[in-house]
């Protein structure tokens, strides 16, 4: 058990200090966690300056590493075999848990938010929130499970990806994880719409069929005439924000009986008709986190060999460094940002 390592605690709003912290008892079903790789994500980025900062501890959520403790009845572990964490932590007592919904957990713990997270040395879960991975599999990629995890549940709120025409909004992590995803699970065509030329080239690289500027003009007609005179079955909307426009792209791209997925959080009610709903009869579905089995089948797919992680983790520093690699996950048009992974 390790008495004592290293955290980066928030000193203020948009300021990150080194701290050596002293390691919590282990309780009993938890496993301790060398951490080897943390992601940094969007929900990181947007409570950086926060002021007063959110996370209880301290931050970090997409995380992979190697086993180093056993809480008391925990077996099935060996210590120094590598592994993911998943960062949610059900209560399974809700409404929504005795349903099978622990991804909407009412009363849900989340590792980063309200327990100590990963961009530290080490870090504690349920045993249940451990997937083991291959022994070949490089941790610095497998941060990717996460952001996976909630791809693999959004297609499950879709119905499925197999023989579908997807277009895919946004290129970020979870737009170019769509992308490569969908392809892998067998999407009939696979087209992704991407602000930055970095992102539009990733999605190539990724499999697209084919990549759009969002402001370049001519969206729906160079949609239809790469899916042959038809529109989109299914978008998958990941952008989200405050001021997006991706909401009515999507409507206007999609097929009359077609299906928004919503994987992208918005903050504003977008500018859009809602008859445009109904006379085409749109569903708009949203998509939250995963459920362990979903998790459990990011793992798979990531084993099979299918996602292109290496394409998309762009950057990695130091636990020391974590301040620059925040301002490079800040920048990533002037950078070339995808993922940006932090090292302990």
């Amino acid at each position: 058990m390790a008495h004592n390592f290293r955290a980066a605690i928030f000193k203020g709003p948009g300021e990150l200090e080194i701290n050596d912290v002293t390691a919590p008892e282990l309780n009993p079903g938890e496993v301790l966690v060398r951490v080897k790789a943390c992601g940094i994500c969007g929900s990181d980025l947007n409570i950086f300056k926060r002021n007063p900062p959110i996370p209880k501890f301290w931050g970090g959520h997409e995380i992979s590493g190697e086993v180093a403790g056993l809480g008391p009845g925990v077996d099935g572990f060996k210590t120094g075999e590598k592994v993911s964490v998943a960062p949610l932590i059900p209560c399974g007592e809700c409404e929504q848990c005795r349903a099978g919904l622990e991804n909407i957990c009412s009363k849900c713990l989340f590792i980063s938010f309200n327990v100590r997270g990963g961009f530290s040395e080490y870090v504690t879960a349920p045993k249940e929130n451990i997937y083991r991975l291959p022994e070949s599999a490089a941790l610095d990629e497998a941060v990717l499970l996460e952001p996976l995890a909630d791809v693999i549940h959004s297609f499950k709120r879709a119905g499925g990806v197999q023989g579908k025409r997807v277009v895919v909004v946004g290129s970020g992590t979870i737009g170019l994880l769509t992308v490569n995803a969908a392809k892998a699970l067998g999407a009939l065509k696979a087209l992704s719409v991407g602000k930055y030329p970095h992102q539009r080239s990733k999605a190539m690289e990724l499999g697209a069929d084919g990549v759009f500027d969002p402001a370049g003009g001519g969206l729906e007609e160079a949609i239809l005439e790469k899916f042959e005179g038809t529109k989109a079955d299914l978008v998958f909307e990941t952008v989200g924000g405050y001021e997006s426009e991706s909401i009515t792209q999507a409507i206007n791209i999609l097929r009359p009986g077609g299906t928004i997925i919503l994987s992208g959080v918005h903050y504003k009610t977008p500018n859009m008709n809602l008859k445009n709903l109904t006379e085409r009869e749109i569903e708009v579905k949203g998509t939250q986190r995963y459920r362990r089995e979903d998790f459990a089948e990011a793992v798979e797919l990531f084993g099979r060999g299918v996602i292109k992680a290496g394409l998309l983790v762009t950057h990695r520093v130091s636990l020391d460094r974590i301040m620059e690699g925040y301002s490079i996950a800040f920048d990533k048009h002037a950078n070339k940002a995808v993922k940006v992974v932090v090292c302990p």
